[in-house]
Protein backbone atom coordinates (compact mmCIF):
# COMPACT_ATOMS: atom_id res chain seq x y z
CA UNK A 1 0.00 0.00 0.00
CA UNK A 2 0.87 3.55 -0.60
CA UNK A 3 2.47 5.35 1.77
CA UNK A 4 1.97 8.63 0.53
CA UNK A 5 -1.05 10.33 -0.66
CA UNK A 6 -0.52 13.12 -3.59
CA UNK A 7 -2.79 15.96 -3.64
CA UNK A 8 -2.37 18.40 -6.88
CA UNK A 9 -3.74 22.19 -6.70
CA UNK A 10 -3.98 24.47 -9.19
CA UNK A 11 -3.38 22.12 -11.83
CA UNK A 12 -6.50 23.10 -14.01
CA UNK A 13 -7.23 26.60 -12.55
CA UNK A 14 -6.60 28.43 -9.26
CA UNK A 15 -7.95 26.75 -6.15
CA UNK A 16 -8.51 23.50 -8.04
CA UNK A 17 -7.62 20.55 -6.46
CA UNK A 18 -6.82 17.53 -7.82
CA UNK A 19 -6.77 13.82 -5.65
CA UNK A 20 -7.88 10.27 -5.50
CA UNK A 21 -11.14 9.15 -4.22
CA UNK A 22 -9.92 6.43 -1.79
CA UNK A 23 -6.71 5.87 0.03
CA UNK A 24 -5.54 2.66 1.66
CA UNK A 25 -2.61 2.25 4.15
CA UNK A 26 -2.10 0.13 7.17
CA UNK A 27 0.19 2.79 8.71
CA UNK A 28 1.00 6.37 9.38
CA UNK A 29 1.66 8.16 6.19
CA UNK A 30 2.36 11.41 4.33
CA UNK A 31 0.17 13.92 2.14
CA UNK A 32 2.30 15.55 -0.36
CA UNK A 33 0.39 18.94 -1.15
CA UNK A 34 1.84 19.33 -4.83
CA UNK A 35 1.12 23.49 -6.42
CA UNK A 36 1.15 23.99 -9.81
CA UNK A 37 0.67 27.46 -9.82
CA UNK A 38 0.21 30.33 -7.29
CA UNK A 39 1.16 30.07 -3.79
CA UNK A 40 -1.95 28.99 -1.88
CA UNK A 41 -3.00 28.26 1.66
CA UNK A 42 -4.32 24.43 1.91
CA UNK A 43 -7.06 23.51 5.23
CA UNK A 44 -6.85 19.54 5.63
CA UNK A 45 -9.39 17.75 7.92
CA UNK A 46 -9.81 14.74 9.23
CA UNK A 47 -13.71 13.52 9.65
CA UNK A 48 -14.76 12.34 13.00
CA UNK A 49 -14.05 8.84 12.27
CA UNK A 50 -10.77 9.13 11.15
CA UNK A 51 -9.71 11.68 13.51
CA UNK A 52 -10.34 8.92 16.53
CA UNK A 53 -7.22 6.96 15.38
CA UNK A 54 -5.12 9.46 12.98
CA UNK A 55 -4.08 13.00 13.64
CA UNK A 56 -2.64 15.44 11.25
CA UNK A 57 0.82 17.37 11.94
CA UNK A 58 -0.89 21.11 11.12
CA UNK A 59 -4.31 21.12 9.25
CA UNK A 60 -3.26 24.77 7.64
CA UNK A 61 -0.67 24.78 4.85
CA UNK A 62 1.14 27.23 2.96
CA UNK A 63 1.84 25.98 -0.27
CA UNK A 64 4.40 28.18 -2.12
CA UNK A 65 3.87 28.46 -6.14
CA UNK A 66 5.49 25.31 -7.91
CA UNK A 67 6.64 23.36 -4.70
CA UNK A 68 5.64 20.42 -2.82
CA UNK A 69 4.36 20.78 1.33
CA UNK A 70 4.38 17.33 2.95
CA UNK A 71 2.03 16.99 6.00
CA UNK A 72 2.32 13.65 8.15
CA UNK A 73 -0.69 11.88 9.19
CA UNK A 74 -0.15 9.52 12.72
CA UNK A 75 -2.12 6.73 12.63
CA UNK A 76 -2.49 5.50 15.88
CA UNK A 77 -4.95 2.33 15.62
CA UNK A 78 -6.05 0.53 13.29
CA UNK A 79 -8.61 -0.69 11.24
CA UNK A 80 -10.85 2.24 10.78
CA UNK A 81 -12.01 4.04 7.81
CA UNK A 82 -13.73 8.17 7.09
CA UNK A 83 -12.63 11.32 4.89
CA UNK A 84 -10.14 13.44 4.77
CA UNK A 85 -11.24 17.14 3.84
CA UNK A 86 -8.88 18.86 1.61
CA UNK A 87 -10.01 22.53 1.11
CA UNK A 88 -8.49 25.55 -0.89
CA UNK A 89 -9.57 29.39 -1.08
CA UNK A 90 -10.82 29.51 1.94
CA UNK A 91 -13.73 27.33 1.61
CA UNK A 92 -13.85 28.02 -2.20
CA UNK A 93 -13.24 24.69 -3.61
CA UNK A 94 -13.41 21.03 -1.20
CA UNK A 95 -12.43 17.81 -2.54
CA UNK A 96 -12.96 14.67 -0.08
CA UNK A 97 -10.68 11.44 -0.08
CA UNK A 98 -12.35 7.73 1.60
CA UNK A 99 -9.53 6.65 3.74
CA UNK A 100 -9.20 3.41 5.04
CA UNK A 101 -6.65 2.08 7.38
CA UNK A 102 -6.49 -1.83 7.51
CA UNK A 103 -5.03 -3.57 10.32
CA UNK A 104 -0.90 -4.07 10.20
CA UNK A 105 -0.03 -7.06 8.62
CA UNK A 106 2.70 -8.29 11.09
CA UNK A 107 4.16 -10.08 8.77
CA UNK A 108 5.59 -6.89 7.20
CA UNK A 109 7.28 -6.38 10.68
CA UNK A 110 9.16 -9.68 10.24
CA UNK A 111 12.67 -10.02 8.33
CA UNK A 112 13.37 -13.13 6.39
CA UNK A 113 16.78 -14.91 8.22
CA UNK A 114 18.47 -17.61 5.90
CA UNK A 115 18.88 -21.64 7.75
CA UNK A 116 22.24 -21.04 7.91
CA UNK A 117 22.60 -18.43 9.79
CA UNK A 118 21.27 -20.54 12.64
CA UNK A 119 24.24 -22.59 12.14
CA UNK A 120 27.37 -21.89 14.20
CA UNK A 121 30.34 -20.52 12.04
CA UNK A 122 33.65 -21.58 11.49
CA UNK A 123 36.41 -19.21 12.64
CA UNK A 124 39.73 -19.45 12.29
CA UNK A 125 41.92 -20.39 15.84
CA UNK A 126 43.78 -17.47 17.44
CA UNK A 127 47.55 -18.29 16.77
CA UNK A 128 49.12 -19.13 20.17
CA UNK A 129 52.88 -18.61 18.81
CA UNK A 130 54.34 -16.99 16.74
CA UNK A 131 54.76 -18.03 13.15
CA UNK A 132 58.03 -18.08 11.18
CA UNK A 133 56.40 -16.13 8.09
CA UNK A 134 56.00 -13.24 10.62
CA UNK A 135 59.65 -13.66 11.38
CA UNK A 136 61.14 -13.51 8.19
CA UNK A 137 58.65 -10.73 7.15
CA UNK A 138 60.15 -8.42 10.25
CA UNK A 139 63.53 -9.63 9.81
CA UNK A 140 64.53 -6.24 8.02
CA UNK A 141 63.58 -4.44 11.19
CA UNK A 142 64.96 -6.93 13.62
CA UNK A 143 68.41 -6.56 12.01
CA UNK A 144 68.18 -2.91 12.05
CA UNK A 145 66.84 -2.96 15.77
CA UNK A 146 70.59 -4.73 16.53
CA UNK A 147 72.39 -3.06 14.48
CA UNK A 148 71.53 0.07 16.65
CA UNK A 149 71.87 -1.70 19.58
CA UNK A 150 75.23 -2.55 18.57
CA UNK A 151 75.65 1.00 17.70
CA UNK A 152 74.40 2.89 20.73
CA UNK A 153 76.78 0.41 22.92
CA UNK A 154 79.17 1.11 20.79
CA UNK A 155 79.39 4.93 21.62
CA UNK A 156 78.82 4.33 25.16
CA UNK A 157 82.04 2.64 25.17
CA UNK A 158 84.37 4.74 23.06
CA UNK A 159 82.72 8.02 25.05
CA UNK A 160 82.56 6.08 28.48
CA UNK A 161 79.85 7.67 29.23
CA UNK A 162 76.80 7.09 31.80
CA UNK A 163 74.37 8.90 29.63
CA UNK A 164 75.41 6.97 26.13
CA UNK A 165 74.96 3.64 28.01
CA UNK A 166 71.98 5.02 29.44
CA UNK A 167 70.56 5.29 25.57
CA UNK A 168 71.52 2.00 24.82
CA UNK A 169 69.50 0.70 27.65
CA UNK A 170 66.33 2.64 26.33
CA UNK A 171 66.64 0.94 22.52
CA UNK A 172 66.98 -2.37 24.44
CA UNK A 173 63.62 -1.54 25.85
CA UNK A 174 62.33 -0.07 22.56
CA UNK A 175 63.74 -3.06 21.08
CA UNK A 176 61.57 -5.46 23.28
CA UNK A 177 57.95 -3.62 22.58
CA UNK A 178 58.54 -3.53 18.94
CA UNK A 179 59.39 -7.34 18.76
CA UNK A 180 56.27 -8.40 21.11
CA UNK A 181 53.79 -6.15 19.17
CA UNK A 182 55.69 -7.59 15.99
CA UNK A 183 55.15 -11.06 16.89
CA UNK A 184 51.29 -11.10 18.01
Amino acid sequence: MSETLPIHVNRDGLHDIDVAQSFEVDDSFTIALKNHGAPIHAHLHLDDDLSEVASLSATNHYVKADDTRHVTVTVRDAPASGKLKIVTGYGAEAAYVDVEIHERDEQQDSIPVDESLSKPQRTRPMESEPSSSNLLKNLPLVLLGLFALVLAFGAGLVVDSGIALFGTFVVLVGLGAAAYFLLQ
